[in-house]
């Protein structure tokens, strides 16, 4: 009988480890931005930088893009956006270098690149505030979903997140806490 009763524990003690195993390697990570099903390329940008160098949403594979449509003069969330990502790439460590952020200007008027060198620099040298003629720009507003009002002055509702790859996985409100950005450009990199 204590033999029977052994086996039945030492059964069932196998049986728990064989599901944990099963559930610890099948279960997804989960995202906390709004994940798109399925991912779609990220349409090409060909703008110019804060600092006169061309710039190709092509050129970032390898890297996870946060791209932002926003302009310097905003007084509230385009700065919050920022002070965030800046918080979200700080917290990466060394994978820092394998995230870009990305603010595309709907001011092109007033967004100069020396405007938006500043305010980049005001966050993180490493951000790059993105500008050019204004068919240039209302060609990456449309691709992206971006209306912007007369006169310039609007920020996007929410922060694109492109993948290694090249595709747009999920969005980001821009008031989102810095910690849910960080987690899921972790993911990101590891291939999730």
């Amino acid at each position: 009988m204590q033999r029977k009763t052994i086996l039945v524990g030492v059964s069932i003690f196998v049986f728990l480890i064989v599901l944990t195993t099963i559930v610890y390697f099948t279960n997804k990570p989960s995202f906390r931005g709004a994940v798109i099903t399925p991912p779609w390329r990220a349409p090409e940008i060909k703008l110019t930088d804060q600092n006169g160098q061309p710039f190709t949403m092509s050129a970032q594979r390898g890297k996870v893009v946060l791209l932002y449509f926003g302009y310097v003069n905003c007084p509230d969330e385009c700065p919050l956006t920022m002070a965030h990502l800046k918080l979200a790439r700080e917290s990466l460590g060394n994978l820092a270098n394998d995230v870009q952020v990305v603010m595309v200007s709907t001011d092109p008027a007033r967004d100069t690149p020396r405007a938006l060198k500043d305010f980049m620099d005001h966050f993180d040298p490493s951000f790059l505030g993105l500008t050019g003629t204004v068919t240039e720009l209302q060609k990456t507003w449309k691709d992206y979903g971006v209306t912007v009002e007369e006169g310039g002055e609007t920020h996007s509702t929410f922060l694109y997140v492109v993948d290694p790859a090249g595709d747009i996985r999920e969005t980001f409100l821009p008031d989102t806490e810095p910690a849910a950005i960080t987690a899921d450009i972790k993911l990101l990199l590891k291939g999730k």
